[in-house]
């Protein structure tokens, strides 16, 4: 085939039920209707296949367009090769006119003498003659298919004569009681390949009856996809978008750049400008060599103005009067529902009509639709990003530059507003190639790109700009430190050399406070947060304010000051709109929620939760949505939906990723670090590596992991390194998780003093769950038990228990089954019945939730310590026999069934017979 079939299942199966219709009889004809290329010949190769697959005789034949063509010369190509009975001597006059008669009936159609001249000759009209002519050829056709259905192909029908018209129309008047299906093809009336001399036959030929009219579109952009994924091993998928947009769907188009992309070997990366291939400039040529002058002048300032065009604001530039001969060609497109639009096509009809703009009348063009489309404030209509393109397209001297700048910037602030921070970056950066030494540009695209997640333009450009414009410079990237950290430091220090009143001051040492936090200093990040805060309530501006709340909440541990915790996030929530820093909202509101969970109320979390969603589709920041994304990550897990928790965690990671935000992989690790106690998967730990970090909270995660896989080895190294630096953690975020953990780890490997240290120090936070959106890890009431445990302290019980109760109480299944493990197996020996109904409990919401790592252990402590015949009489006495019946049953003595009953009874627990009929679990 020209072109691969992609897509058009569609029309195959309409032809193929014609088909069938007509193997049982009932004939039709089927018209594909659609411009050259649009792959009609494809879709008629793919039903011809199908059609001699299912047996059927196919011919074919196809209309010429040059002027020498006879008369049926369509059908006297499909008969050439047709079965018995079938020959193209059919179209001409053997017995009542000769064999030159047809040539005379071809004469006759040009007018009244040349019929006289063939009645003379044959003694009948030239439309007698036709007539039986036609007659002949479906009396033929009809009885051939009557031994054998056929399927009629006519291609190119828009060139087809009158006379061959004539006879599908009478072919088809008694098609619908033959075995014969006829497809045809033709172009539409505003196809602009066709020359204007040739007839357009669509709506002449749909006007037959029976037909079914097939009007064959252009291939959508998952078919553009298939098509290229065809021609290549790899394909960017950027490049279906870029390609159907050139192409507009065409599959001849498509064809032609597919080629070009392949031998160019582009298709494997991201889609990228390219020129036009000189085939596809011809096919242009061909659509536009034919229109008037002024016709093609107007286009060419079209392509210019782009593929959407406005009427109104292109006859400001050049008269459109021959609007309507680009439409008729098919040049351009109208939309009846948009009288004041049109667009071309295919985009690379426009694309190879400005390629052949020359320099001068290129920019010309661009400046006119500028001042077209009206000043950098809309007067004119145009949309302030269409002007800013113009404008940069037209910036060829100081004034013209000036412009440019000036439309770039409006476009930028537009963008912005509309939350589209990357158009704002975008043009912004099209304002800075023409003015590059202005600070204050670079500075706001600073802004824009920290609010797009570009972190490495904002840093850039902070930079570059911060001995020029001193605090701002420092404070663009805020709230995030990391790997980041070093550099921003950096910046704080700059600014801090110069002079800057009391507020300013204020929010660049909150800033080197927060830095300082995160970079292991956490005296001198208290300190200065200290001063910073003092700065900020003296200068009474809420921004510094907002920066040295900011500070504070760094240098505290939370979990120990919950209350502080709970006004430094309402203050910062409060000050985000006097300050005009709208993400000191988002950090406070991200505060509470971790209070919420930490506390373990989750009605409030989701109540914080709605509240977060709603400023994220305020800000429309990557960082936001992050955040949000975060928070139901948690919530996912503490509902016990591990699928949920683990797609969000991983949307949330791979968003902060595309917002370069190295952070992110380790808070994504973190929370599969709580994921994994519950299912066992510690495959993502394999890849994973620190780098050497030797901060506590790296330490003890591979720590927790090695005491996950049973690694006691890995687990004591991080233990012993962690003893050093447990009496120095600072307060902050990371103190509680830290010294949990390494009790727990340390209670595990039998490090039993650092053990008991860390429950000294953690023993005042019973009450609260070690659960953050970083990563959640249940009731600290449950670590406190199991290190309890270990050191021989008889409250191990009762932190177990209030595990269970709190679990129980905020509703999270998974963390519930993992407490009541360590409760049962502490009730095992004092009260085995209900250990085995705590494990028992704990095994149905692991197998439910597939909690793979807790269903083992439930289990075990789930089973009873009976031999297997006293579970079998277990079982029986549970059914209600009485000792005789059991003995009879398995052919014991009573005595010995007696004896075993008594064993049971002390084995489970259990007072009396009566108990252990209620024990279902031992019913068979």
């Amino acid at each position: 085939m020209g072109v691969r079939l992609v897509g058009r299942v569609a029309e195959v199966v309409a032809l193929d039920r014609l088909r069938a219709a007509a193997m049982r009889g009932a004939g039709g004809v089927a018209l594909l209707v659609g411009e050259a290329g649009i792959g009609k010949t494809a879709i008629v190769e793919e039903a011809v296949a199908r059609a001699v697959a299912a047996g059927v005789t196919v011919l074919a034949g196809r209309a010429d367009p040059d002027e020498g063509a006879p008369s049926f010369w369509p059908w006297t190509t499909l008969l050439r090769n047709a079965p018995d009975g079938l020959s193209p001597a059919l179209l001409t006059l053997t017995a009542e006119g000769g064999p030159a008669a047809t040539a005379r009936i071809r004469a006759a159609e040009g007018g009244p003498a040349a019929t006289a001249r063939i009645r003379a000759d044959t003694g009948e009209t030239a439309a007698a003659a036709r007539f039986r002519v036609v007659r002949a050829t479906v009396t033929a056709l009809v009885e051939t298919a009557g031994k054998q259905p056929l399927v009629l192909v006519l291609e190119d029908l828009h060139w087809a004569d009158d006379a061959s018209l004539a006879l599908l129309a009478a072919l088809a008047r008694e098609i619908d009681r033959a075995r014969i299906l006829v497809i045809g093809t033709t172009r539409g009336a505003s196809d602009g390949v066709t020359p204007p001399s040739a007839p357009s036959r669509e709506g002449e030929i749909a006007d037959l009856s029976p037909v079914e009219v097939l009007t064959i579109g252009p291939w959508d952009v998952a078919a553009v996809g298939d098509y290229l994924v065809a021609q290549a091993d790899r394909v960017h998928p950027s490049w279906a978008a870029a390609v159907h947009r050139l192409g507009g769907g065409n599959p001849l188009y498509t064809r032609e750049l597919a080629r070009l992309l392949a031998r160019e070997d582009r298709l494997a990366t991201p889609a990228g400008a390219f020129d036009l291939p000189d085939g596809l400039r011809r096919l242009v040529a061909r659509r536009t060599h034919q229109l008037t002058p002024e016709c093609r002048e107007m286009l060419d300032v079209a392509s210019a103005y782009g593929s959407e065009i406005d009427v109104a604001v292109l006859e400001r530039v050049v008269p459109v009067g021959a609007l309507g001969e680009a439409v008729a060609a098919g040049v351009l497109v109208d939309d009846p529902w948009m009288p004041a639009r049109v667009r071309f096509g295919h985009d690379l009809v426009r694309q190879a009509l400005y390629d052949g703009l020359g320099r001068d009348q290129r920019i010309r063009a661009h400046a006119a639709i500028a001042d077209a489309l009206g000043t950098p404030e809309g007067a004119g209509g145009g949309s302030l990003a269409e002007i800013a393109r113009h404008r940069v397209r037209a910036a060829v001297d100081d004034i013209s530059r000036g412009q440019a700048v000036r439309a770039c910037v409006a476009a930028a602030r537009a963008a912005a507003r509309g939350l589209d921070h990357s158009e704002a970056v975008h043009w912004l950066g099209r304002a800075l190639d023409h003015a590059p030494g202005d600070p204050g540009l670079r500075l706001e695209r600073a802004e824009a790109a920290y609010r797009n997640g570009q972190l490495d333009v904002a840093l850039a450009d902070c930079e570059a700009v911060v001995d020029h414009v001193g605090a701002a410079a420092a404070l663009v990237i805020r709230g995030l430190g990391g790997p980041l950290g070093p550099a921003l430091l950096r910046l704080c220090e700059r600014a801090l050399a110069q002079e800057l009143d009391d507020g300013d001051r204020a929010k660049v040492l909150a800033q080197y406070a927060f830095l300082l936090a995160e970079d292991r200093d956490p005296e001198r990040a208290e300190r200065i947060g200290r001063e910073a805060m003092a700065l900020a309530e003296a200068s009474g501006r809420p921004e510094a304010l907002v920066a040295a709340v900011h500070a504070r909440h760094e240098t505290i541990d939370p979990a120990q000051r919950l209350g502080e915790v709970r006004e430094l996030a309402r203050r910062s929530c409060e000050l985000a709109g006097p300050s005009g820093q709208p993400d000191a909202e988002l950090w406070g509101r991200t505060w509470l929620l971790d209070t919420h969970l930490a506390t373990g109320d989750l009605g409030a979390y989701d109540a914080e939760t709605g509240r977060l969603a709603g400023l994220v589709d305020r800000l429309g920041w990557p960082v936001a949505h992050w955040h949000l994304l975060r928070a139901r990550a948690a919530r996912a897990l503490l509902a016990g939906e591990l699928t949920a928790a683990y797609g969000f965690a991983t949307e949330a990671r791979d968003l902060a990723l595309r917002s370069q935000d190295a952070s992110a992989p380790y808070l994504y690790l973190a929370f599969l670090s709580g994921l994994a106690p519950l299912t066992g998967d510690y495959a993502w730990a394999d890849a994973i590596s620190f780098g050497g970090n030797e901060m506590p909270i790296a330490t003890i995660q591979m720590g927790q992991i090695a005491m996950g896989r049973g690694d006691r080895e890995g687990a004591l190294d991080a233990v012993r390194r962690l003893r050093l630096v447990m009496p120095r953690l600072p307060e902050d975020g990371r103190r509680t998780f830290v010294t949990v953990m390494t009790g727990e780890v340390a209670a595990w490997v039998g490090e039993l003093d650092l053990a008991a240290d860390c429950y000294t120090r953690m023993r005042p936070s019973a009450g609260l769950f070690l659960n953050s959106m970083s990563s959640c890890h249940g009731a600290i009431s449950r670590s406190l038990g199991a290190i309890a445990a270990a050191l021989g302290r008889p409250e191990a019980q009762g932190h177990l228990a209030e595990a269970v109760a709190m679990e129980e109480r905020i509703g999270a299944p998974a963390f519930l089954a993992q407490a009541r493990i360590p409760y049962a197996r502490s009730l095992r020996t004092t009260d085995p019945r209900r250990s085995r109904e705590i494990a028992s409990a704990a095994l149905a919401t692991a197998r439910r939730l597939g909690l793979a790592a807790l269903a083992g252990p439930a289990a075990e402590l789930a089973r009873d310590d009976l031999t297997v015949r006293e579970r079998e009489i277990a079982g029986l006495v549970a059914e209600g026999l009485s000792n005789r019946a059991v003995a009879e049953r398995l052919v014991l003595s009573e005595r010995t069934v007696e004896t075993h009953v008594r064993n049971i009874l002390g084995k489970l627990g259990l007072a009396n017979r009566n108990e252990l009929r209620a024990a279902s679990q031992y019913r068979h």
